[in-house]
């Protein structure tokens, strides 16, 4: 698949000349009544809304026509479809006929209920792409483009979504979506939002392009609980990324039990949550994990996107509490983010302005002060926010204390919109006293608590690329290895599949007796390890087959006899055909790296703890392949192993650049031979130092064909 040449044109959708719905109503309560009314009276269309439906001559005032197709005038560009699932295609025939460009199919009854509900779901699609028409849906709530006031929602309460502003919305979940409309409420101003349902036809990435393309859209919020197509979904972060509109997406599955749920509602594919994970923080995704995170994140991202020439991240904790002003600045620290320095001239003039007893040196404490000093407070906040280091200011409200609560954060509002400086307001108290008010009325919803705050600051500044500490991906749980498998190639095959793109292996010769292991000792003439070989042996060390630091043929004699002893092996079921002896490489750090295919996202690469390590560290990451050096050393910074990478206590690093290009050689041997073979492991690559610099060997490999 292309993806770059698979993205719809959704223009006319979201901006309609004309309007059908199919199965509208004069009947108050019913959802033909609530889309109709949505259409006719809640949105902006200039060709007008048409109602079709055979029972009835009017629908709220109009004519209302049987068919589609039977309507005078202009050509439909949507039709909303509000009938049941044994009936669409008997519509999806009239539209074609009609001349319309897209479906917007609300009625459920296709994939999500079954194989039955497919086939149905599969033919509506068949018949409407025969000729031309998009379909929106199944199974969808419909979309709301509040920018150009076009409501095509069955909701009852959609003429209230009236708050417009720069951020884009995209859910698979129609109830998430609407409790998230209604975030704006908060002061969230969603320009457009879209629910495809089980997006038999357009997908998410299609709409998240959509979003890209609109210059009013500055952010983009997702609700995700499987994708159709991962490499599509990709294709379209990249663009995203690179036109600085950040993705922030929940995504449903983390558990087993969420993969499950998340199958049967939108009939599409959870995926390994570690792997996506990993792939959204490679492609600029912002991962969050609940509603109220996605809300608060999208609110935070929006407005530091609208501050330009402001290092956002560099911020200044405020408050008339030390206890409150504390705890913010250690939350601040504890999320790896940094107060920011004040000026000199600065300083020096909040020291001669503040009380005596106040806290200046940021975190800013005025201690109550602040409500007997009329001028304090704003020339205290005039002073931070005029200082060019400082590009955000947390203003942490402890309590309510009516008017005085109400001028202090009439002040923060006036002086921050003047300097350009985002304003994060946190209320703690749950009594929302009058200058909570002036804080929501100002779009400064405030947020209910600091940590809540310090956590979608972090992210802003991981999205922005700011190197913050302890933000690895997430390690998959893993059981124990199996020892053999029936798809294992033999050492011999998955060795040159790495000799074909040059990664280095030692130096090496199999024994099939004691003689020819003595034999290959004397050759090498350094110490070996040796390697039991066997049908189907994948893990070597499950089985007790390997030994180390061998010298001399005697020695390497009796460890033959050892390996491959029929009483040590009988209780694996495993057979001896061998053993290799290999040079022994000198001692440094242990990779795993292996390549497969994941089921949504395509050819991944997974990198981190390799040896004995692997199964106790459980330090790995995932990077979608391709990838370039910048994505694979975050995603080695991320590693637990990093420092070992970097240098560690006076110790010489290595070239990251020299492991990026073993991985990337593996990664490439995965995906020449994918066809055929459905992974590739090596474990250990071992990564040492020596004349050359950092160089990389393959120790041990195992492939598994398909």
């Amino acid at each position: 698949m292309n993806p770059s040449s698979t993205f719809a044109d959704i223009s006319r959708l979201v901006r309609p000349h004309r309007v059908a719905v199919v199965g509208a109503s004069d009947r108050p309560g019913s959802l033909g009544y609530s889309t109709y009314n949505n259409v006719r009276n809640h949105s902006v269309i200039a060709g007008g809304a048409v109602p079709v439906n055979p029972r009835y001559e009017t629908v709220l005032g109009d004519r209302c026509y049987p068919r589609v197709s039977d309507a005078p005038g202009a050509p439909v560009d949507v039709a909303i479809i509000l009938l049941s699932a044994e009936l669409v295609l008997d519509a999806v025939k009239d539209c074609a006929a009609a001349g319309v460009r897209h479906l917007v199919v609300l009625s459920s009854g296709f994939s999500e209920t079954g194989a039955a509900g497919r086939a149905l779901q599969e033919e509506m699609v068949r018949l409407a792409r025969a000729s031309g028409m998009r379909v929106y849906g199944p199974n969808s709530p419909g979309l709301a483009n509040v920018a150009d006031r076009v409501l095509l929602s069955m909701s009852p309460v959609a003429g209230s979504d009236v708050t417009s502003g720069p951020v884009g919305l995209v859910t698979q979940g129609g109830g998430i979506g609407r409790a998230l409309m209604q975030w704006m409420d908060r002061g969230l101003g969603i320009g457009l939002w879209c629910s495809p349902g089980n997006e038999a036809d357009l997908d998410i990435a299609d709409f998240v392009q959509h979003m890209v393309d609109d210059d009013r859209i500055r952010v983009i919020g997702a609700v995700v609980e499987g994708f159709s197509e991962g490499r599509k979904f990709l294709e379209v972060a990249r663009r995203a990324r690179a036109a600085g509109k950040p993705i922030v997406i929940l995504k449903v599955g983390r558990s087993e039990y969420g993969q499950k749920t998340a199958a049967s509602h939108t009939a599409s594919i959870a995926g390994n949550d570690a792997v996506a994970s990993a792939v959204f923080a490679q492609y600029g995704v912002v991962r969050v994990d609940d509603v109220d995170e996605l809300g608060e994140t999208l609110q935070l991202f929006s407005r530091a996107l609208g501050v330009a020439d402001r290092d956002v991240t560099r911020t200044c904790v405020y408050s008339f509490s030390g206890g409150t002003a504390s705890l913010a600045a250690d939350l601040v620290g504890g999320a790896g983010l940094k107060l920011a320095t004040f000026e000199p001239e600065t300083l020096a003039a909040l020291t001669a302005r503040a009380p005596a007893f106040g806290f200046v040196d940021n975190p800013v404490d005025l201690t109550t002060k602040v409500f007997t000093d009329g001028d304090l407070n704003r020339a205290v906040f005039e002073l931070i926010c005029n200082d060019p280091n400082v590009g955000s200011v947390l203003f942490a409200m402890p309590a309510d204390y009516e008017e005085d609560t109400v001028a202090v954060s009439r002040d923060a509002v006036e002086i921050a919109r003047s300097t350009g400086t985002l304003l994060i307001p946190v209320w703690m108290s749950p009594r929302r006293g009058g200058g909570y008010q002036v804080l929501h009325a100002a779009g400064l919803t405030p947020f209910d608590g600091v940590h809540r705050a310090v956590k979608a600051l972090r992210r802003f500044a991981e999205w922005r690329g700011d190197a913050v500490p302890g933000s690895e991906a997430d390690v998959p749980e893993q059981g124990p290895a199996a020892a053999t498998s029936e798809r294992a190639l033999t050492y011999d095959q998955s060795k040159r599949l790495l000799a074909a793109v040059g990664v280095r292996t030692p130096l090496e010769s199999f024994a099939n007796n004691a003689d020819e292991a003595a034999e290959a000792a004397q050759w090498i003439d350094r110490p070996v390890v040796m390697k039991l070989s066997a049908p189907g042996l994948i893990h070597k060390t499950e089985v007790g087959g390997v030994r180390l630091g061998i010298r001399g043929g005697a020695r390497a004699a009796s460890a033959f006899e050892d390996l491959v002893a029929p009483g040590r092996l009988a209780p694996f079921g495993i057979t001896a055909d061998g053993v290799f002896v290999q040079e022994m490489i000198a001692e440094g750090l242990d990779l795993l790296v292996s390549a497969h295919g994941d089921e949504v996202f395509g050819p991944v690469l997974t990198i981190g703890a390799g040896g004995v390590a692997t199964e106790i560290d459980r330090d790995v990451a995932h990077l979608a392949i391709p990838f370039d050096d910048t994505e694979l050393l975050r995603a080695l910074r991320g590693l637990r192993l990093w420092p070992h990478l970097a240098g560690f206590r006076g110790r010489p690093p290595y070239d990251p650049l020299a492991i990026a290009h073993a991985a990337r050689a593996i990664a490439q041997a995965y995906v020449s031979e994918a066809s055929v073979i459905a992974e590739i492991e090596v474990n250990p690559l071992r990564v040492f130092l020596d004349q050359d610099g950092t160089t990389c060997v393959a120790l041990d490999i195992v492939a598994l064909s398909r």
